[in-house]
């Protein structure tokens, strides 16, 4: 006997057999030990999820010797016949290839017939989007009448090109793709029963790049058993699959978390004299990223498609990275991804997305930065004389508060400890004078207050000379006058000191000046 590949051997011969699609199987069974029993059906869905298989085990149901029945016996000659697909009752049609009105004409003139051995004429056409508009029209009204013996089953992958006029007279039946987990356990059993050995990591493997495929997942797990010969492995699956190792998808994120642009590069280096895809790279590289991205926001491992030995690594890499950052990582190599796919080179666009997401700093909140924000604007509100930010009572000396006769009596002060005081009194209230006065000299003559200072500090206490006297009018207890003499900055001084206000801004926001651009002889 001919061997007979995995796919085929283990498709599904009842309801119960079928993976993934109880919502489909339970409503078929019912519909059949009811009597209630549609005369066209649609199923549509994503490849290698079940589709034809489930339209093969309804016409078996249905022409069984025991049947209608939803357990079909598998044994009669109807079933086998149905099975090995010699049925004169049943008939699969390739959508595809049999598009043209005039095949469905034949099909239409033949349906009148009823049938040899069981209890109805069955027509399953796969692919049925593939008909054409006049062949979908030539069908109409035998879709509406059809003689009571006669069965419609459609199978489809792309149900949006299916005209609405044949989707009013179908019952339209959505199959999902097949749960990772679902397929994982298929295989197991698979390989179990076959006494095949193996290492659970190549099933996680194998059933992974099946995309939700029960199929596709048989197909590649023959493949992988002709490369490894007869022992499932993991490192020879993916060699055999043409997949990325795993383990260079969570070096990549490492260094990109350590911000090691080299060691990017190093591991691309690598990949592509492996001869890896580098657009499926990046493309395993943004699944991982959402990967961590969860772990990090949710907590919860039991939401990834994971084997248990990587979501313990995958913890550990997320317990270094913020989800800010990682969220920024997403994006910059999602934007990368989409021109690795349209440039001609897709190393150089790979490399590029990882050194600027490498590169890329840590981000804050933006609500964090707004109330920053707002904390240095109640900051410069107070500093500007409506409410000082720190409320500062200064010792006061006696001679504060008396004449000026008992001011030159008292002792020990003199004035230049009054200048003195005065200074700190004023630098404690407003921190936007600390540095103007610390080259200031101040020279108190009564009710007259005589500042010097030079270049852009002068200049500086002359803006803010209304302000100065107030200060000066609450250190005293009474009325009195500043006066600024300023003069230009020498010409030997380069370095040009930043307003206390810009150093509280960088202070806040936590950033740095780049570039001063003030001009000195304004």
């Amino acid at each position: 006997m001919s061997y007979l590949v995995i796919a085929r051997k283990w498709r599904p011969a009842l309801f119960e057999d079928i993976v993934g699609q109880a919502h489909v199987t339970r409503t078929l069974k019912n519909a059949i030990t009811s009597g209630r029993i549609a005369h066209a059906f649609l199923f549509s869905g994503p490849r290698g999820v079940g589709k034809t298989t489930a339209a093969r085990v309804l016409a078996k149901g249905l022409n069984c010797v025991k049947g209608p029945t939803p357990t079909p016996c598998n044994a009669c000659e109807s079933c086998k016949s149905i099975v090995s697909g010699s049925s004169i009752d049943v008939f699969e049609i390739d959508g595809a290839s049999n598009n043209s009105v005039d095949n469905i004409r034949d099909l239409t003139e033949n349906i009148r017939y009823v049938p040899a051995q069981g209890k109805y004429r069955v027509y399953i056409i796969d692919e049925v989007h593939m008909l054409s508009t006049p062949a979908f029209n030539a069908l109409l009204k035998t879709l509406e009448e059809p003689p009571p013996h006669a069965i419609f089953i459609f199978a489809t992958t792309e149900i949006h090109k299916i005209p609405l006029t044949i989707l009013s007279r179908c019952q339209r039946f959505d199959f999902k793709r097949i749960p990772f987990r679902d397929i994982q356990q298929r295989l197991l059993k698979i390989v179990a029963e076959e006494g095949i050995p193996f290492e659970e990591k190549a099933l996680f493997t194998i059933a992974r790049e099946a995309d939700g495929s029960l199929r596709d997942a048989q197909s590649l797990l023959e493949q992988a058993l002709s490369y490894c010969g007869g022992e499932l492995k993991d490192c020879l699956v993916s060699e055999a699959l043409g997949l990325i190792d795993r383990s260079l998808i969570y070096a990549l994120s490492e260094a990109l978390i350590a911000k090691d642009g080299r060691a990017c590069l190093n591991i691309v280096e690598k990949m592509y004299n492996f001869g890896y895809d580098l657009k499926r790279g990046l493309s395993g590289l943004l699944e991982h990223i959402r990967d961590l991205t969860v772990v990090k926001v949710t907590g919860d491992s039991t939401l990834l498609d994971l084997p248990d030995s990587e979501l313990e690594r995958l913890k550990s890499l997320s317990e270094r990275v913020g989800a800010g950052r990682l969220h920024m990582l997403f994006g910059i190599v999602s934007k990368g991804y989409e021109e690795a796919v349209r440039s001609p080179s897709p190393r150089f666009s790979f490399e590029m997305a990882l050194l600027r997401a490498a590169h890329f700093d840590e981000v804050e909140p933006v609500s964090v930065l707004v109330e920053r924000l707002e904390a240095l604007k109640r900051e410069i509100t107070a500093q500007g004389g409506a409410e000082p930010v720190r409320h500062f009572k200064a010792p006061e000396p006696a001679v504060a508060r008396q004449s000026p006769k008992a001011c030159e009596a008292a002792a020990p002060y003199t004035a230049a400890d009054t200048a003195s005081g005065l200074s700190d009194f004023i630098r404690q209230k407003s921190r936007l004078f600390a540095k103007p006065l610390e080259s200031a000299s101040i020279e108190v003559k009564g009710d007259s207050i005589e500042i010097k200072a030079v270049g852009e500090a002068g200049k500086f206490l002359n803006i803010k000379k209304e302000l100065l006297e107030k200060l000066s009018e609450e250190y005293f207890g009474r009325r009195v006058r500043v006066e600024i003499n300023s003069t230009l900055q020498p010409q030997t001084e380069k370095k040009k000191e930043a307003e206390p206000l810009i150093k509280d801004a960088v202070r806040i926001l936590g950033g740095k000046v780049i570039e001063d651009r003030r001009r000195t002889n304004v």
